[in-house]
């Protein structure tokens, strides 16, 4: 579509003007069509500035998704390879397992502006509202490879902690096992769902969700809840964001299951967890009871300390905080 073309013009030059006529002759279009096509832009809600008797300027604050921008940004070979932006979506991980697995690529990446039915653990709503947080899906393809789905989990928080740690500048905790946390508030959501295959009943595909609130948020959660822009007041950098969380997970990934390093990667997630040496109080199907947390083992269940002095190791349940 020529407004799309359009955009990928101005992309190259964010926050300069460029003049319709420019414009139409690189695009062998009339500067009608040039200005239909910006309307059109503007309508979808793309923060560009006309200058009448001048031109177009994208502006820096600009979040309009791109795989344009994204992948000029994007240093990884497989994850994000392949990637499809959805304007809007039920949720991006349930998108992924309603396509037919077979004929993707592993890397494969889905990414939404907004998701009416994102969810978290145990089929908790995930608050996603249009332009307000990066919402993707990442399928991974094991190839007969048997990897720990929670180590790879433990994989994403640490490419989102690095990611946002990188891109925004402000420090990026971990919660066991699966929320990063930003000044007490949680900021991403993480949320690991594997695919079994049908003929020999193994686990053959693993798709790793990621929600970032960037933008406002909500009232509903504005308690419990942060995002880059409350952070830090920037604006714009969900493209360079997602390009360098893709790139940061692919080089974790590839740690994990081709060079050995999980415990490496252990390491890093347990001198990001925020609730190391604090008490919680662990929910599992059974009970719930208050303990200490002392780390995590290799293979990245939480070791807690009960109040009678028994050290126990968590692989399934969650925590709260007390």
């Amino acid at each position: 579509m020529l407004k799309d073309e359009v955009l990928h013009i101005l992309e190259g030059k964010i926050g300069i003007l460029v003049t319709g006529g420019r414009l139409a002759n690189t695009l062998n279009v009339s500067r009608n069509a040039i200005w239909k096509a910006i309307n059109a832009l503007k309508n979808d809600g793309v923060q560009i500035i006309s200058v009448p008797n001048v031109g177009y300027k994208l502006l820096d604050t600009n979040d309009t998704l791109s795989e344009h921008l994204i992948k000029s940004k994007l240093t990884s070979t497989i994850i994000g390879k392949r990637l499809e932006i959805l304007p809007s979506v039920h949720s991006t991980n349930q998108y992924l397992k309603e396509m037919n697995s077979e004929d993707m690529e592993s890397g494969f990446t889905v990414i939404a502006n907004e998701q009416t039915s994102g969810r978290g653990r145990r089929r908790r709503e995930f608050l996603s509202p249009r332009d307000e947080g990066i919402y993707l899906s990442i399928l991974l393809k094991l190839n007969g490879k048997q990897h720990d789905i929670r180590l790879l989990t433990i994989c994403a928080a640490v490419a989102v902690s690095k990611a946002i740690e990188a891109v925004c500048k402000i420090n990026a905790e971990i919660k066991w096992v699966n929320d990063i946390y930003c000044n007490g508030k949680k900021i991403c959501g993480i949320l690991t769902e594997a695919i079994i295959s049908g003929e020999l009943q193994e686990l053959d595909t693993v798709i790793v969700g990621i929600g970032i609130n960037t933008g406002n948020v909500t009232f509903e959660i504005k308690e419990i809840a942060t995002s880059v822009k409350k952070e830090t007041g920037i604006c714009g950098i969900r493209n360079e964001l997602i390009a360098e969380l893709l790139s940061q997970f692919e080089n974790i990934y590839i740690d994990y299951t081709e060079n050995g390093k999980a415990h490496e990667i252990i390491q890093y997630y347990e001198s990001k967890l925020f609730i190391k040496g604090r008490q919680v109080i662990v929910v599992n199907l059974e009970d719930e009871y208050r303990a200490t947390v002392l780390g995590v083992d290799s293979g990245g269940a939480l070791i807690v300390e009960t109040a009678n002095g028994d050290i126990k190791h968590i692989s399934t349940g969650e925590i709260k905080l007390k």
